[in-house]
């Protein structure tokens, strides 16, 4: 028991002479060759770390002169980024950590300055390789160039001035691409024009008829067109970003996210809706009217959330016989529920994913609207003849089997006689008769959503998804049907560290390229 109870010291005793002795050595090395050996040997290996080829596409930079909520001389930038790892990138097991910052360089005339701004994820899941992430910081007043900085050089940027146009309610429109609705469209847009607020859409591709009742729509301050470029890094192989096969639904989130910094100090409530989505008030007369009331009373919120219900509609493929009233009276409701969206205060949030943004800001809550829904027009039927019985003026039904009504009749007329009013004009009566008549490109792409997607995704088979979007549709070409198209300049970039930054120039429309998604 004697011998056991003494090797504990002979070991402590061996201990410490061998810490003695790394010590003495270590001193002897940072005496003689000048060197911390924990900073200067050790920390190196870090960099020595392979870095994954990061590719950042910059879908917005919006310089802010003055802002109430991100401050004055701010930037805000939102990008498509490869950031989620893909299986080659998985097997390299030895890899140097991803950035958390975005490194700025701002000049002026007279001075300039380096900051670093971390990023926020925007995408709140990895199914798709390019994910979007906004980021924002502080600058320079009466900023001239603004450049992304890497550890090897730099690159410069465009930016733009957001709106100061003051106005009660923007809705965003999601990208439109191979659009043809021209019906959806008119629904849409009268309605907003009646109720009080500004539609932003934003538009890949169209029928081209369509695209210039949309442009006589513009010139005459209904709505705005903004072109939705595509994602593109050239020369980069799709093993390290894919930008055709690797985002989610047409990049869909930056849109909004996009249309939200766009307005953020200009709009009072900003909304976000696909072409199918109508939101009709239904506790005020107009819709800032009903935001301001739904929000009132209540903590700070983030944004309001409208629940979907679905509506079957019938309208016509003959354009000389279109009519708003008509297709009001055809509503039925199906009494199936769907995500929704949201109404935000632009001045207490950033950015926002497809349905809504994936954390709440500090202190914001949210609230779910139980007041009323959006009118989705899950199903619309084109009809060859229209029903005798739509001659009567119907006002659809509200979806809780009650006696109340989505829109009442004299709101209904008055939407009528606005569109009449339009199309009495000289140059929307010459586009009229060349209006689509079929849905070719709608029907492919239900089609291909229903098979590639929405099987998997009602069915609760999340694990079976691939990454969502037009991308898994194709599109065969009509020979009979054109379409206008958006493009722009890509340019091949100066390979930075760590991440290379792209952007597009030049966006515009033409009949060129086709009917495609991207």
């Amino acid at each position: 028991m004697r011998l056991l109870c003494r090797r504990p010291k002979k070991i402590t005793v061996l201990v410490l002479l061998v810490i003695f002795f790394v010590w003495l050595f270590i001193t002897i090395i940072e005496f003689s060759f000048g060197l911390t050996v924990t900073h200067d040997l050790i920390a190196p290996t870090t960099s020595l770390l392979k870095s994954r080829e990061l590719k950042a596409f910059i879908t917005s930079a919006y310089y802010y002169p003055t802002s109430k909520s991100l401050g004055n001389n701010a930037i805000a930038l939102v990008m498509s980024i490869n950031l989620v790892k893909g299986p080659i990138s998985q097997m390299e097991t030895v890899l140097a950590p991803d950035p958390t910052e975005l490194v700025i360089m701002a000049k002026n005339e007279t001075s300039s300055i380096i900051v670093s701004a971390p990023y926020l994820r925007v995408t709140p899941h990895e199914v798709c390789q390019i994910i979007t992430i906004f980021a924002t910081v502080q600058l320079l007043p009466n900023v001239k160039s603004i450049s992304m900085v890497g550890d090897n050089g730099m690159t410069e940027i465009p930016f733009t001035i957001p709106s100061y146009t003051k106005r009660d309610v923007v809705v965003c429109t999601s990208p439109l691409f191979v659009s043809e609705q021209w019906q959806n469209f008119l629904f849409a847009v009268h309605i907003y024009r009646k109720f009080g607020a500004h539609m932003n859409l934003y538009l890949i591709s169209s029928v081209n008829s369509f695209y210039e009742l949309m442009k006589e729509y513009e010139r005459e301050g209904y709505m705005k067109i903004q072109p939705w470029v595509k994602v593109d890094f050239p020369g980069v192989p799709r093993t390290t970003a894919d930008p055709h096969g690797q985002i989610e639904f047409r990049n869909q989130a930056a849109s909004q996210t996009d249309c939200l910094l766009q307005f953020k100090e200009s709009a009072r409530f900003v909304t976000f809706l696909d072409l199918d989505d109508v939101l009709i008030p239904k506790l005020a007369p107009t819709y800032a009217e009903e935001f301001q009331k739904l929000m009132e009373g209540k903590k700070r919120l983030a944004y309001i959330f409208y629940h979907k219900e679905n509506y079957d509609a019938i309208t016509v493929r003959d354009s000389s016989k279109f009519s708003l009233k008509k297709m009001f009276s055809s509503l039925e409701c199906k009494h199936k529920r769907e995500t929704g969206k949201i109404v935000v205060d632009p001045r207490n949030l950033n950015y926002t994913w497809i349905h809504f943004p994936p954390i709440l800001p500090n202190g914001l809550e949210k609230y779910e609207v139980t007041e009323n829904v959006i009118t989705h027009l899950k199903t619309i039927i084109w009809s060859d003849d229209q029903d005798p019985s739509s001659k009567i003026l119907i006002e659809p039904s509200y979806f809780d089997n009650s006696s109340a009504t989505i829109i009442s009749s004299k709101a209904i007329l008055d939407i009528e006689d606005d569109l009449r009013k339009m199309m009495r004009k000289p140059r929307i009566r010459k586009i009229f008769p060349k209006l689509p008549n079929i849905h070719y490109f709608t029907d492919l792409v239900v089609k291909c959503y229903n098979d590639r997607y929405y099987r998997y995704h009602y069915s609760g088979r999340i694990g079976e998804i691939k990454c969502p979007g037009p991308q898994l549709c194709g599109f065969h070409q009509h020979p009979k049907i054109k379409c206008t198209h958006v493009n722009a300049t890509h340019n091949s970039m100066e390979k930075l560290s760590p991440i290379t930054y792209y952007y597009a120039t030049d966006p515009h429309f033409t009949e060129e390229i086709g009917c495609y998604s991207h």
